[in-house]
């Protein structure tokens, strides 16, 4: 493993020198004022509810906005895939991955998922007519040039233990947020002051603007699976949401949680916090497309639980209907700057 963290470090370190040296070439989409939301650790960091925050920001400016995403885990025909725009979804979420269907869910603006992300964000600008594109993800994706770079720190694993991947989690040395225009500690809510204190500290080298954010449950909801055909093919999220439900519901209620999301000791904290008698869990990898019969497993499973509760990430990939399952939705929101 340290042998292959060692070999992938290299790798990393060579390429970001030759986009140092000017040798490999950063490319500006004019017109178009670029933000992107990244990270240095690979998952958990809270990417997705982060451009879910800034996205309603630059559209409380007035601003015409789109989001870009590389689609990971995506299966369609062609790397570059128009998500959604303003009238409708076009895509499923097995074609799109699942972090740009869910956006696709919550804003009626264009979603696109393209691998290179200069040709995403091109797209966005000439066919699309934005004048803003929050990026989900891409911050070691050069080729692009961005106007800002904001990175995501996960306070209940900042560092990626200190060692590159495959040992360790980082995507890249610290040192890279030498190229960074702002951080923000996210899930500030799930560790005490003193480690927000000392995660500061090793940041403070950098010279960067710091803020702090939490990461907080606001309430559960159903999907009306009864209003479409085939799963994907609707116009936003009003359309499969039903009434939402008080946090408090589960208090004291027999309770099965499943995930497929990096970080599943937090959805599983959150959960535990509003007091049910009993939590069983069910862990997927990270992204992880649901079977047919996994499907039917948890449905199956679900006659012995008052309740089955998952992830708004997970229940883009849910195409079956499980009577008594609730979706959590949780909240961004910048606490400390």
């Amino acid at each position: 493993m340290k042998l292959l963290s060692i070999i992938y470090g290299f790798i990393v370190f060579l390429r970001n020198k030759l986009y140092d040296l000017n040798i490999f070439k950063e490319k500006k989409v004019d017109g178009v004022e670029i933000i992107c939301i990244g990270n240095i650790v690979a998952g958990g960091a809270g990417k997705t509810p982060a451009v879910q925050y800034f996205v309603q920001k630059y559209l409380e400016k007035n601003k015409k906005v789109g989001i870009l995403s590389r689609g990971y885990k995506g299966k369609r025909e062609t790397d570059l895939l128009l998500v959604r725009d303003e009238k409708k979804i076009y895509a499923t979420s097995k074609e799109s991955g699942d972090e740009a269907y869910l956006h696709a869910l919550n804003f009626q603006i264009p979603v696109v998922v393209c691998k290179n992300r200069y040709e995403g964000a091109t797209f966005l600008n000439e066919k699309c007519g934005v004048e803003t594109i929050i990026m989900d993800d891409g911050f070691q994706h050069r080729k692009l040039k961005k106007d800002k770079n904001i990175i995501l720190i996960d306070a209940t694993n900042p560092f990626g233990m200190d060692d590159y991947l495959p040992k360790g989690r980082l995507r890249e040395s610290l040192d890279a947020l030498k190229r960074a225009d702002e951080i923000i500690i996210t899930k500030s809510n799930y560790v005490s002051r003193e480690e927000i204190a000392k995660i500061k500290e090793r940041l403070a080298k950098y010279q960067k603007p710091i803020s702090v954010a939490s990461f907080e449950e606001s309430y559960f909801y159903k999907l009306n699976f009864e209003n479409r055909k085939k799963f994907g093919k609707i116009n936003n999220e009003n359309n499969i949401r039903n009434e939402k439900f008080p946090l408090e519901i589960i208090k004291n209620k027999n309770v099965l949680i499943f995930s497929s999301i990096a970080n599943p000791a937090v959805f599983y904290q959150t959960i535990k916090k509003l007091n049910p008698s009993n939590i069983d869990e069910i862990k997927f990898t990270d992204h992880h497309v649901y079977t047919n019969e996994e499907i039917l497993k948890i449905k199956e499973k679900s006659q012995n639980y008052d309740y089955v509760l998952t992830t708004e990430k997970d229940i883009v990939k849910i195409d079956k209907n499980i009577e008594n399952l609730m979706i959590l939705k949780m909240q961004f929101k910048i606490v400390e700057k």
